[in-house]
């Protein structure tokens, strides 16, 4: 079970230090990157994610500088570059894929260049030699000459550097495995030419291996930047600059000297920079960035904006109310780069078998050569048929396809499913979430609206007629009734009003819309999922559930025949205890969400079963469930029964009665995980005690804390697609680590048997690696993956 939140504010959060790093080339590197920084005295935590190039630092409080970690990681044998503060890691991987893109497009070029006489003379050398003694051999000397300029080419050069250096810091890696072999066929071609001992071995498996790798290291690069490419562009949704207003006068601005409160103009086809609410003007946003719909949405004023969307008709004003990191966006972006600063178990098992993969590849291609030269075949020569298979062993390992298997799937999976706006706190969290077999909804906030209205006023014993004067300002032709009445709404108004909750918060706004005297209490006591106790004018004020009023001596039973019919409509009631007995009864009412049903629906069709785990009355909370197509409902929870019931499901106790008509808590999918959906601060317990929590934008920074997932659009259908996501995300996972170690396990020892040439072990090597990274990039497509999530109508649009 997930730690609740608050324990984790108890303790000082760590400094966090971010590095693009230079030189990895497998798996391995990214492992040996990772133990140096974990080793610095003060680094609570360090992660590197070898897809992304990239490694995040924690540090606590008086350890190292971002100094200290560069040379850690130098003392490693690679490279470090800070990020500089608010620097995104996706612009930066970006950067650094662009700039990759061109190194290995010039050596592919240099490569094939040199590569192909070496070939040519291979073929058409013995034709034109001279039958003179000493002088037929004459083509392999410019085979060698061509053979020292590739590998001092950039199709060379940067491999046989990045091997000797690996060896030299003891960090054995791909680029050593190759330099090994390149060494090995380099030197049999010399001793060829010049002793003639190694018959019919030439120069050209040098060329052969080096254009191969170029070619298979261009073309993974490639794929790995469109991997990388919906990463990045989170981080260019938002202009670098946007047009201030400053009276009379409009002046280009940095978007980072922005603050709350500046006032944004924006025009046709710009992006809005800010997250804000309109103050003049009106246009057609496009906000596909943020929600993945494509249809252009009217903002006038009053209307609120986020940044990354674009105005594509018309101009609008927008006083800045979230500026930064803490936008929409900045939200998105710092998410996703969360996610691939993380490891899933599969990746971080997968990184332990890369670091030792390459030690023991060498010890395999040693072991590979004595034994050939031992136990020579009769139909090769003993020295040359070793050396082959010793360099087809060094050729064609790939460390590189396991340690690409998990991080570029995760990548993939995770700004996929930022595009659609459900952002995962961690990949372990992606990873969970394919094994949901029940969700949980809370009702309040999460499958309604979350902006109930107040639409009955009922005076049981209501307020004595003197205090009535006080709250109510209703013209003194007022009945009697009516003045207790709005003195009943000011008294709860009163005590509501430091509440956060959304019933709370609508019976304040009524109180004011009405005319009702709103006080500040004298003395304040809330519960969250129960209600408010304060003291209003002398008097005791108690505004909650019927259990609550209990609590405090305050007998409900008077007022129980009203609240059924009331609650028969699907309205919420909330009653109000006045001085030691019951005074009256608010209702209210709260739309359910436009999707709610199709969401039920959609997660029936995957399997997963659905229930509503509420604090509200049982009769209300059947009226909601009805409609949101959720028969199963525990209803009158407390915050912390909302959680016991979970962690119950979670343990496999979910059998026990439900509260809603004697219903059984649903069976789920047999082992499966438990997610909660909710928002409020009384849902942070539930969301914790889940397997995943799942949290809408919305809500409050507590929910939010607890949750693993965020719904940043609030449709509850991406609860589907997400779980959907996750579930294609692990078969795509497996399906790349099966891959990358079958591929090795099966290709060594055909390469250890002499059954595949240099050659051939360099093209393997290189289409196991692109294999893996095509696969992932299966994810970037739309998720339904065959099954039909299409809403009741057959349409994907808002009823």
């Amino acid at each position: 079970m997930k730690t609740f939140p608050q324990a984790d504010r108890i303790e000082s959060s760590p400094r966090s230090h971010y590095f693009r790093i230079e030189g990895m080339t497998c798996g391995g590197c990214a492992a040996r990157v990772e133990k140096a920084l974990a080793s610095v005295p003060g680094v609570s935590e360090a992660r590197v994610n070898f897809s992304a190039e990239t490694a995040s630092v924690d540090v606590v409080d008086g350890g190292p500088n971002g100094a200290e970690l560069v040379r850690a990681v130098r003392s490693a044998g690679y490279e470090a570059e800070p990020l500089r503060q608010g620097a995104s890691a996706a612009a930066a991987l970006q950067k650094t894929q662009h700039a990759r893109l061109t190194q290995r497009r010039q050596a592919l070029v240099t490569g094939i260049g040199l590569a192909l006489p070496i070939l040519a003379l291979e073929w058409a050398g013995p034709a034109l030699s001279s039958p003179q003694p000493g002088r037929h051999l004459w083509w392999r000397g410019i085979q060698a000459l061509l053979c020292v300029m590739l590998m001092r080419s950039p199709a060379g050069a940067p491999i046989l550097v990045g091997g000797v250096r690996a060896l030299y810091f003891r960090v054995p890696n791909m680029d050593l495995l190759i330099t090994l072999g390149v060494g090995a066929a380099f030197g049999g071609g010399f001793a060829s030419f010049f002793m003639g001992g190694l018959d019919a071995f030439h120069f050209h498996a040098v060329a052969m291996i080096l254009a191969f790798i170029n070619v298979g290291r261009y073309l993974e690069t490639r794929a790995r930047s469109a991997a990388g490419r919906g990463v990045a562009g989170l981080s260019a949704a938002v202009p670098g600059t946007a047009m201030r207003v400053d009276g009379a006068e409009v002046t280009s601005v940095p978007v980072e000297t922005l603050k709350p409160g500046d006032l944004v103009r924006v025009v046709e086809d710009a992006v809005i920079p800010v997250d804000g609410r309109v103050v003049s003007g009106a246009a057609a946003v496009d906000e596909a960035a943020l929600t993945g719909e494509s249809v252009p949405r009217r903002r006038q004023v009053g209307d609120d904006v986020r940044a990354g969307t674009t105005v594509r008709e018309g101009s609008i004003n927008v006083e800045a109310r979230v500026v930064g990191a803490q936008t929409a966006v900045g939200r998105i972006v710092s998410a996703v780069e969360r996610a691939l600063s993380q490891k899933t178990r599969m990746q971080r098992l997968a990184d332990q078998v890369a670091g030792a993969f390459v030690p023991a590849v060498v010890v395999v291609a040693a072991a590979t050569f004595v034994y050939w030269l031992l136990f020579p075949s009769p139909a090769h020569v003993a020295a040359t048929h070793a050396l082959r298979a010793a360099i087809s062993v060094l050729v064609i390992a790939c460390p590189c396809a396991m340690g690409l298997a998990t991080p570029t799937a995760v990548m993939v999976a995770t700004a996929a499913a930022a595009a659609r706006g459900m952002l995962f706190k961690d990949p372990a969290a992606l990873e969970r979430a394919g094994g949901i077999g029940c969700v949980l909804f809370d009702k309040t906030g999460t499958l309604t609206t979350g902006r109930p209205v107040v639409t009955d006023i009922v005076s049981v014993h209501g307020v004595p007629l003197a205090a009535a004067e006080h709250f109510s300002s209703v013209s003194n032709s007022a009945t009697r009734p009516e003045k207790r009445e709005m003195a009943l709404l000011g008294v709860a108004a009163s005590a509501e009003q430091f509440s956060q909750h959304p019933f709370a918060r609508a019976i304040v706004a009524h109180a004011r819309q009405r005319g009702a005297e709103v006080v500040t209490p004298e003395r304040f006591q809330s519960r969250a999922g129960a209600g408010v106790r304060a003291t209003v004018g002398a008097q005791d004020v108690v505004v909650g559930s019927a259990s609550w009023l209990g609590e405090a001596g305050i007998d409900t039973a008077p007022a129980r025949p009203r609240t059924s019919a009331l609650a028969d409509q699907g309205k919420s009631v909330v009653w109000i205890g006045l001085d030691g007995r019951v005074a009256g009864l608010l209702a209210l009412r709260d739309a359910l969400r436009p999707h709610a049903a199709d969401a039920a629906r959609q997660l029936r069709t995957l399997g997963v079963d659905v229930a509503i785990l509420t604090g509200d009355q049982r009769t209300t909370a059947q009226a909601v469930a009805l409609e949101a197509g959720m028969p199963e409902v525990f209803a009158e929870l407390s915050p912390a029964r909302k959680a016991q019931i979970v962690e119950e499901r979670r343990a496999g106790r979910g059998r026990a009665a439900s509260r809603t008509r004697g219903a059984g808590f649903p069976a789920g999918r047999p082992g499966g995980g438990v997610a909660f959906v909710g928002d409020g601060i009384n849902d942070a317990p539930a969301l914790a005690a889940a397997d995943l929590g799942v949290t809408l934008a919305g809500g409050t920074d507590l929910a939010a804390g607890a949750a693993d997932v965020t719904l940043m659009h609030d449709d509850l259908r991406r609860v589907a697609e997400m779980i959907l996501l996750s579930r294609r995300s692990v078969r795509v996972i497996k399906q790349n680590l099966f891959w990358a170690f079958f591929y090795n396990f099966a290709a060594l020892p055909l390469a250890a048997a002499g059954h595949v040439p240099p050659a051939v072990a360099a093209a393997a090597m290189m289409t196991s690696s692109i294999t893996v990274v095509l696969n992932s990039l299966r994810l970037r497509k739309p998720t339904t993956d065959g099954t039909d999530l299409s809403t009741t109508d057959g349409t994907d649009s808002h009823r």
